[in-house]
């Protein structure tokens, strides 16, 4: 009767007659001799023991008995272990051999690696061309934007007062600069506008260069330039928020005062004639926005403005004229006390409205938000004319048509008449 014993090939055990254990630790010794001494013959001799227990059928229970046929049997699969080198090259004492491949070049395994490796390949690279070309054509539309979003921003800010760009604004803007001074009550309207640029331009600037960036593929090399640029819009942010809220804080408190004067009989006919004329001011600067326009005498500093004329339709047979100057400041009192200091003078006179074409302001006066505007109520068939050298349009009455020179109150509205 043969000896078993049990060992373990690659982690796995198995059961092997005494006959057999023989064969197989010679050939085991026989590996070990041949790859030890390789770089890497350690885990060449652990594939090979792996291979083994794969042809014993490890990993079962109870274990594989293995037999002397099975081994001669493995021996001939696997081959001898001078099989695995080839001698090559000899030296005095030593004979150098190459390393026997194991790897099968025509197998099935092989021949599919290579085939998903060429698929996946040629696919990386249709994807990174449809990739590159997305890049380019969002490069190219963040280019385009930026560049006209820049080049819009600047003619606005800078190039405003001229005729082909004042008559692109919405409401209609003319001289910026001057129109700044007066509202914002400062004479630091260049270190707004510059500040303004730079907060306005840099996010465009930097759009632009993304989309050069994406198109051709440029490398960031100057970080720090970005940093420094990206502080700068900060500041410039920060500074333009800080300077427009102070700025901006006297119009917090707006009050009114007003003159206001019942039709008990109103006219038929209601005529508006013009007392002062805009003509009249002397003035060397003047800006607009919309329909109200601003004249300032930079010699004195007196701000004088347009007023505004609103004529409405009355529910009863009585009418009335209201007259209302406003202002802002910080303060109820200071407000109370800008509104009272607007100038303006009007009149009814029989059938006649008297009114001047400005308001101003005492000379060296903010203009604090001042306005004045003109409320008229009549009743329904009442008609409105001009008198001769009157226009409507220097009191931004909205319905006014520069073609049409008789109204009337119709259906509580102001419309032309139909001598027009």
């Amino acid at each position: 009767m043969k000896k078993t014993m049990n060992i373990n090939i690659a982690g796995q055990l198995f059961r092997i007659d005494e006959d057999a254990w023989e064969i197989l630790k010679r050939y085991l010794e026989h590996v070990s001799a041949r790859f030890s001494k390789d770089q890497g013959g350690d885990e060449t001799i652990q594939d090979i023991e792996a291979r083994i227990a794969e042809i014993f059928g490890g990993g079962t229970e109870p274990p594989v008995l293995v037999s002397k046929e099975m081994v001669n049997d493995m021996i001939n699969t696997m081959g001898a272990p001078e099989d695995y080198y080839d001698e090559s090259v000899s030296s005095e004492n030593r004979t150098v051999y190459s390393r026997k491949s194991m790897y099968d070049p025509n197998s099935f395994s092989a021949r599919t690696g290579r085939a998903l490796s060429a698929f996946f390949g040629t696919l990386g690279k249709i994807l990174s061309a449809i990739f590159r070309v997305i890049a380019i054509i969002i490069g190219f539309f963040f280019a385009i934007i930026g560049f006209v979003l820049l080049f819009v921003s600047v003619l606005a800010i800078f190039f405003n007062s001229y005729p082909f760009m004042s008559s692109a604004f919405e409401p209609d803007m003319t001289n910026i600069p001057t129109l700044l001074s007066i509202v914002l009550n400062s004479n630091i309207v260049w270190v707004i506008l510059i500040l303004t640029a730079l907060a306005v331009c840099i996010p465009f600037i930097a759009l632009i260069y993304l989309g050069i960036k994406m198109i051709f593929r440029i490398k960031e090399r100057y970080r720090v330039t970005g940093i420094v640029t990206f502080v700068i819009w900060i500041a410039a942010v920060c500074a333009l928020s800080v300077l427009l809220s102070l700025q901006l804080s006297v119009y917090s408190n707006r009050e009114t005062s007003e003159k206001k004067i019942s039709l008990e009989s109103p006219p038929a006919t209601l005529w508006i004639s013009s007392m002062k004329k805009t003509a009249e001011i002397s003035y060397d600067e003047s800006a607009k926005v919309d329909h109200f326009t601003f004249y300032r005498n930079s010699a004195d500093g007196r701000i004088s403005a347009t007023p505004d004329l609103n004529i409405y339709g009355s529910d009863t047979t009585t009418g009335w004229i209201s007259v209302e100057r406003k202002a802002n400041s910080k303060s109820d009192s200071d407000a109370w006390s800008n509104a009272r200091s607007v100038e303006y003078n009007w009149k009814l006179s029989g059938d006649t409205l008297y009114l001047d074409e400005f308001f101003s302001l005492p000379a060296g006066r903010n203009w604090n938000g001042a306005t004045v505007d003109i409320n008229v109520g009549l009743p329904e068939g009442t008609k409105i004319k001009c008198v001769p050298g009157t226009s409507l349009s220097v009191f931004q009455l909205r319905v006014h048509d520069p073609d049409v020179t008789d109204w009337q109150i119709r259906d509580g509205s102001l419309q032309k008449t139909d001598d027009n």
